[in-house]
């Protein structure tokens, strides 16, 4: 119940302060790297990650100490799967994501943000012989991000998020027909941008 108090307190307080202040209208571009971490549940299957990167455009919509941050992020990660009896499977992701953040900004250069993540594009190519074949999606479609971000030299902004999923992908079939079970996909993202 105090809870439940204390969190409705905390939500009209922000709604409050928000509504008192103008809207202040932030934008840029942002790029970092990323470390993923692919796993499954099927112990005779050996997974290692690769380092990743993205880039994208982000914006702030700005009301007192609260912000929403929709973004747009390019993210390629790679990934080698070998299951047993099986050849390793070179595989890289590419992805558009798009993060809806909601911010809250208790002092002027620090941002503690959290919001669902949108792949609304998911590719991956497995790598044979110098070509690249379709092999299908292993990120998932909804995930979510948590992070802190700090502003530097005023337009300067770097920031450390983790990106996890809510569900595992259990239909990620293999290019021989057996399939995934349960792949699951979090990553930690440092990121670097410039705000105008």
């Amino acid at each position: 119940m105090l809870r439940k108090i204390f969190f409705t307190l905390l939500f009209v307080s922000a709604a409050a302060a928000a509504a008192a202040q103008p809207l202040k209208v932030e934008w840029g571009v942002m790029a970092g790297i990323n470390v993923p971490d692919y796993t499954t549940n099927m112990a005779s299957t050996d997974i290692k990650n690769k380092l990743g990167w993205q880039a994208g455009i982000v914006t702030s919509l700005k009301f007192g100490w609260v912000s929403l941050d929709p973004q747009i992020f390019y993210v390629r990660q790679g990934l080698r799967i070998k299951p047993e009896g099986s050849d390793e499977i070179d595989l890289k992701s590419n992805s558009v994501d798009v993060p809806v953040l909601v911010a809250f900004r208790p002092i002027r250069f620090l941002r503690i943000f959290a919001g669902p993540v949108f792949t609304v594009v998911n590719s991956c190519k497995e790598k044979s012989e110098g070509d690249r074949y379709d092999f299908g999606r292993v990120r998932p479609t909804l995930s979510y991000s948590v992070g802190a971000g700090v502003t530097v030299l005023k337009h300067l902004t770097v920031d450390l998020r983790y990106n996890g999923q809510f569900k595992a992908k259990s239909e990620v079939v293999l290019p021989d027909g057996r399939q995934l079970d349960k792949l699951r996909t979090y990553n930690v993202a440092l990121n670097v941008g410039y705000l105008f």
